[in-house]
């Protein structure tokens, strides 16, 4: 990859990876509150149902992981310079492209089939502004959980743009390199081409050169014979 491209890819690998990370943080440390408080229900309220679908921060989770490290062999390949660094950076770019669209769609579908078949997030943002029968409010946990999975959410956004500038900046680099080889085949062309008439020039050149004092010399000869003829 050419130069002026490496530092601008370079910079938004780094910051899907920085994103992706904090996805991956919050959403799995919610997921962990999840799987240790199900077993026991030490609050007023029925807070784990039997309908409730956690498939939306398993995503998140997942294709988070699967970006960050697409984007690390992005950045290795741009680093190494013994990589494909072009091919490299095209396939991560296009795959991390499609696992942001996923991780962008799966959970806002999951997150409408509320209050049906509820997620974490819904789950907890409801109950978070909501107050128990007794007058009391939601667990303390309900509004930073509500946070959290919202924040993992809706980052998935910015990610997935990211992901698309990484992938027109691989293809419009691919390309770039395509054209300035094209051009370059056609200048050593004409170069060559060009080099080639003036030889041949040349050689006609020094042909004529040579031609004249034998054109001289013979006229001479001639003269001679005249005159002794005479």
């Amino acid at each position: 990859m050419a130069s002026r491209f490496r530092m601008p890819t370079l910079a938004f690998a780094a910051l899907s990876i920085c994103l992706s990370i904090a996805i991956v943080g919050c959403a799995g440390r919610t997921i962990h509150l999840f799987n240790a408080q199900q077993s026991s229900n030490a609050w007023l309220l029925p807070i784990w149902p039997n309908h409730f679908d956690t498939r939306e921060l398993q995503a998140l989770i997942g294709t988070s992981v699967v970006i960050l490290l697409l984007n690390v062999l992005l950045c290795l390949a741009l680093l190494v310079s013994a990589l494909p660094a072009n091919i490299i950076v095209l396939a991560s770019a296009l795959l991390s492209t499609i696992c942001a669209l996923i991780a962008v769609i799966f959970p806002a579908v999951i997150n409408q089939h509320a209050p049906t078949r509820d997620t974490l997030q819904t789950w907890t943002c409801r109950w978070n502004r909501a107050s128990t029968g007794q007058g009391q409010g939601p667990p303390s946990q309900f509004g930073m959980m509500c946070q959290e999975t919202r924040f993992a959410f809706f980052t998935t956004i910015p990610v997935f743009l990211i992901q698309l500038l990484l992938l027109s900046l691989a293809i419009f680099a691919i390309v770039s390199r395509r054209t300035s080889a094209l051009r370059l085949g056609s200048g050593t062309e004409k170069g060559q081409s060009q080099h080639e008439l003036g030889e041949v020039r040349h050689a006609s050149l020094d042909a004529k050169s040579e031609g004249s004092p034998r054109s001289v010399q013979d006229a001479r000869s001639l003269g001679t014979k005249g005159v002794q003829f005479a």
